[in-house]
């Protein structure tokens, strides 16, 4: 992971708080396209992947050949608007896809069946990326490859001999990082029914089924709870008296009850989503000062 020094931040006058974009100062090589948190509702602690999607390719990446600027933007969009936050996964095929971002995850139990979420416009094909396991694609309608709106799926195998030609070639524009991979294929094992006799809901996935029953639950369904756009890193932060906040995007506040009187040191560890790689970083919160006056300087700790 690369990391450029933070510089010091000063108060302004009256002020107790302190915003700053974390994102400049640390970056994880590998990672170059834009990153996207999908959070589960699956069981354990390790419930959320991270996708990196193919707007940006680093020159020597293997992972994609081509970027995919308007399946990214589409996709983006989805998410930039919470349209994904509540989608079901509405099919999985052990060993080839798990699909989802269509339908949505009813809100009480005994609903027959998901309803569909709104579809924007279609997309223009973007196929030349690899189907491989582990990369998100679209999916589309049957002998129209410029009909992919809402829906995408995650390969579960290498299924280029499958769909890198079918249909125009399925239009691969992301891929899971890291160990999120480990939870795709722990996602890729629950139990399949056939929900509707053939139809829409023919590899249904659900969770959490109980001997005897009925009546689904909405748990029982396999859903993201919240897709969010991301930084490539995880950050914890440390400053003494003050109270830290810090999105998923890499954007901090500190806030303090009354403003600091003296130099305030603060602490990042910042972690890769990819390989979970490390790294510390410090700056200091400055008080301040009225024009004119002496600045107080503190020690930087590195």
């Amino acid at each position: 992971m690369k990391t450029t020094p933070i510089p010091d931040q000063r108060l302004g006058k009256s002020s107790k708080s302190v915003k700053l974009d974390l994102t400049p100062y640390f970056d994880v090589d590998a990672i170059t396209g834009s990153v996207v948190r999908v959070q589960t509702n699956a069981g354990g602690n390790a419930s959320a992947f991270y996708l990196e999607l193919f707007d940006r390719l680093h020159p020597t990446s293997p992972a994609a050949k081509r970027t995919t600027p308007l399946t990214v933007a589409n996709f983006l969009g989805y998410v930039n608007k919470g349209a994904y936050n509540g989608v079901i996964f509405h099919r999985l095929v052990k060993d080839f896809v798990l699909q989802g971002g269509g339908f949505a995850q009813p809100k009480r139990a005994g609903i027959k069946a998901p309803t569909a979420i709104k579809q924007g416009a279609k997309l223009t094909n973007e196929p030349g990326n690899g189907n491989v396991r582990g990369t998100i694609a679209m999916a589309k309608l049957g002998g129209d490859p410029d009909s992919a709106t809402n829906q995408w799926f995650i390969n579960l195998a290498d299924n280029r001999p499958i769909l890198d030609n079918q249909n125009g070639g399925f239009t691969a524009f992301g891929r899971v990082l890291g160990a999120g991979k480990t939870l795709i294929d722990v996602l890729s094992g629950i139990t399949v029914v056939d929900a509707d006799g053939g139809k829409v809901f023919s590899d249904l996935p659900l969770q959490g089924l109980k001997s005897g029953q009925k009546t689904l639950n909405p748990g029982n369904y396999l859903a993201v709870s919240r897709a969010e756009r991301s930084d490539e890193v995880t950050y914890k932060v440390n400053a003494a008296g003050a109270k830290a906040s810090i999105g998923v995007d890499g954007q901090l506040q500190l806030s303090w009850t009354k403003a600091p009187s003296k130099p305030v040191t603060v602490t990042v560890e910042a972690t890769s989503i990819l390989d979970g790689e490390t790294s510390l970083s410090s700056f200091q919160i400055l008080p301040y000062i009225k024009p004119g006056a002496t600045a107080l300087m503190g020690t930087r700790l590195h």
